[in-house]
């Protein structure tokens, strides 16, 4: 645990050429720590701190920053509402002017309350992607940013190609998703919470990292929208995936016997599965959904000379 990381610790006197260690940063991902402070509007030189006192911290000899540019292309092509449940600032807008038409006295006065509150909520979202979108050339580490390409594709290509040449690679998302590609030389760092998570940590749940995506498979993703197997949580996940070890054992076993209905589901369910291992596992997919990005150049031909 690093128990005395800081934002602001002293990144001067890092001396670079004694550290071995490989630092991926999902950029969009820790930039969301600061949508609601009060510097969300000036937060670059705070974010530029943070990755040097980042890479200091884990002794990294090279640092790359990879950020989202847009949604995934590759996992939009698969599901047609792809992130379709994140709320955007003027979500309810356009039926609040419908109402405050008809509206008289207290009533419009308490929809234009509302609508205010839209307006100054945009105000704040634009200020914020204002910065976030400046951060690629605020940095001086490497940058990744391809449209159409998200940075947990970004990551796992660099995890898969990199780490070889490192002593250790550290991750930092608050993503689970990305704790599928932990390995005893690859962790993660989750710096919403502090909590470093390693291969013993995937193991104290039972779990290999293979069985980890399993169970996210089945259990699917609320966030990103991607629903899973319904009466099926985190833990009735994980233990499902614990018995069959792998996404093509679960797949050749179905249908199970069983009267449970979350078996019912899960055998009704083969064809979400399917589509749910496309869209989660980084592993197998990440050069299918980088390549699927657009770029002025061929993005894997560059990757694979960087």
């Amino acid at each position: 645990m690093s128990k005395g990381w800081s934002d602001l610790e002293d990144v001067k006197q890092a001396d670079y050429t004694e550290y071995k260690n490989l630092l991926l940063i999902d950029g969009n991902n820790i930039a969301y720590r600061y949508i609601r402070r009060a510097n969300y509007n000036n937060y670059a030189e705070d974010f530029r701190r943070t990755v040097q006192s980042l890479g200091k911290s884990y002794k990294a000899s090279r640092i790359i920053v990879c950020f989202d540019f847009g949604k995934s292309y590759y996992r939009g092509s698969l599901l047609g509402d792809y992130k379709g449940t994140r709320a955007k600032p003027d979500d309810g807008k356009a039926e609040l002017l419908r109402k405050l038409v008809d509206a008289r006295g207290e009533e419009a006065d308490a929809i234009q309350e509302k609508l205010n509150k839209i307006e100054e909520e945009v105000a704040h979202a634009a200020a914020f992607f204002s910065v976030l979108n400046s951060l690629p050339d605020e940095l001086d580490e490497e940058v990744l940013k391809f449209r159409g390409v998200e940075a947990d594709d970004l990551i796992a290509w660099l995890r898969f190609n990199l780490h070889d040449e490192h002593e250790h690679t550290w991750i930092v998302s608050s993503d689970k998703d990305l704790l599928q590609l932990i390995d005893e030389d690859v962790s993660v760092f989750n710096l919403f919470s502090r909590k470093e998570i390693d291969l013993a940590a995937i193991e104290e749940l039972g779990l290999t990292p293979e069985e980890y995506r399993l169970s996210r498979i089945i259990e699917g993703d609320k966030s990103d929208n991607i629903i899973g197997i319904a009466g099926i949580g985190p833990k009735r996940a994980q233990d499902l995936a614990k018995s069959y070890k792998t996404f093509d054992n679960l797949i050749a076993a179905l249908p199970i016997a069983g009267k449970a209905q979350f078996i019912q589901n899960l055998n009704a369910g083969k064809q979400k599965l399917i589509d749910n291992e496309k869209l989660i596992n980084l592993r197998d997919y990440h050069e299918v959904a980088i390549a699927a990005g657009k770029s002025d150049i061929d993005i894997l031909d560059y990757l694979a000379h960087i």
